[in-house]
């Protein structure tokens, strides 16, 4: 009967197709949302908790006079001599210091990115710390990852394809339905129909900013794969042509930092640089990346290299002059992170990102009302107030431990709980719902 009526009735079957769809992936995907868009809204504002946590670090007090910071930057460098020095920060106010980041790639059990702090005026080392015990790294490492360092991008790049079906399916299903409704008209009749209500009405009204979170989002997770196939060679990055020196050699190479930065100033005057990056593969080149003011492209991707030997300009790349395609790829993550337009552009982004995981509450209540009769017969059922509680908890202090833990012992420990409590409940669930599957066939062939 039902096969006669879909065919009878074609839209209303592939409403149905499609309120499945919906349905399927918001209920799956919804915790990853959810939790995506509360790290997401945090971090936003990374760099400025950053700096607002570590305020001895990053903040100094201007005078008259800057010391010579190339010596300073030189005497560092002896004193890691197993690091590659792979970035100096460029203070972008007179009030901020110069850092140096070292990078260890296999020095005990994890990589290492020691940041050292200068002050440009008095020569004096503010402080050290490895960048990933930091909670900015943190921010960053949960919301890309999902604190996940093998398939946590994977996962995170689905969630946005989720999240990108869902937002289609959400807007062919309830569009027509918001013409018979008035667009603000919330009912109250029940929990179920208002929570439906605010989920039509937010779903629609931030239409266009989750298509681009989630096609910008599901790029990002997924970009290891896509990158190859549809960019080949990442655009911007300096290839050289030639290796005039060993790597010992180029790592040792001396230079004056500050006349790279002056002559960058000079030949780019409206680039902000953000850092200098001395070669260590032999090309003895140093290349200054940055920023130019009101532009949406991803940040410090604009670059001057000069050669260390003379510091004369060998290779530019200005993202306005390039072609199509590398603007294209180099807007994903400013449209993605909202970072191109000051503070103002991130509290709104942060109000529409909040968005995302209402959406997934929102369903997910619907979901628990419309199913609560046939819980109710289960032993284990859960009234929805305490059930939204437990998790709600369960997720935050799940941050919490995280942000503890890699914060005090750094970024083993924590991924491996991560990686064993999450593949593990993964494959419970999984045999747990194979079981039951099977159960069922079984029991409808013995009644049949």
């Amino acid at each position: 009967m039902k096969r006669q009526e879909d065919t009878q009735h074609p839209e209303k079957s592939l409403h149905k197709k499609m309120w499945a769809i919906h349905s399927w992936c918001g209920l799956y995907a919804g915790v990853v949302i959810a939790v995506l868009s509360i790290t997401g809204v945090a971090a936003l504002f990374k760099v400025e908790l950053d700096y607002a946590l570590n305020p001895s670090l990053f903040y100094v007090e201007p005078q008259a006079q800057q010391a010579e910071v190339t010596p300073i930057i030189d005497s560092v460098a002896a004193h890691y001599p197993a690091g590659s020095l792979y970035a100096v920060n460029v203070p972008k106010e007179k009030n901020e210091s110069w850092y140096t980041n070292f990078f260890f790639k296999n020095e005990g059990p994890g990589a290492k990115q020691i940041q050292v702090f200068i002050d440009p005026y008095t020569g004096a080392i503010l402080g050290t710390r490895d960048y990933y015990y930091s909670f900015a790294f943190f921010l960053r490492h949960i919301h890309v990852r999902l604190y996940e360092p093998f398939v946590g991008r994977q996962i995170v790049g689905l969630a946005g394809i989720a999240l990108l079906i869902s937002t289609i399916t959400g807007f062919w299903i309830y569009g027509g339905f918001m013409k018979k409704q008035f667009f603000a008209v919330i009912r109250k009749k029940n929990l179920r129909i208002q929570m439906a209500d605010f989920h039509k009405l937010i779903g629609v009204s931030t239409l266009f900013f989750n298509l681009m979170i989630a096609i910008t989002g599901a790029w990002l997770g997924l970009q290891a794969y896509l990158e190859p196939a549809i960019v080949g060679d990442r655009p911007g990055e300096f290839i050289p042509k030639e290796l005039p020196l060993s790597k010992e050699e180029d790592k040792n190479y001396k230079f004056d930092f500050e006349e790279v930065l002056a002559k960058t100033r000079a030949s780019f005057p409206e680039f902000t640089p953000s850092f200098i990056s001395p070669s260590y593969d032999g090309s003895r080149t140093v290349t200054v990346k940055g920023t130019v003011p009101r532009t949406a492209f991803e940040r410090d991707r604009f670059r001057i290299t000069f050669d260390k030997a003379g510091l004369e300009e060998i290779d530019r790349y200005d993202i306005r002059s390039a072609g199509f395609g590398d603007k294209v790829y180099m807007i994903q993550e400013s449209m993605h992170f909202g970072d191109y337009g000051g503070i103002v552009l991130k509290v709104i982004y942060s109000f529409f990102g909040f968005t995302s995981g209402f959406l997934a509450l929102t369903g997910f209540i619907v979901y628990l009302k419309r199913t609560e009769k046939k819980r109710l017969e289960k032993p284990k059922f859960i009234e929805l107030r305490p059930l939204l509680l437990r998790w709600t908890y369960a997720i935050l202090a799940g941050v919490v431990i995280l942000a503890a833990l890699q914060m005090n012992v750094g970024l083993v420990i924590p991924s491996l709980v991560v990686i064993v409590g999450a593949y593990a409940t993964i494959l419970f669930l999984l045999a747990k719902a194979l079981v039951l599957y099977f159960r069922r066939l079984r029991l409808k062939k013995a009644i049949s």
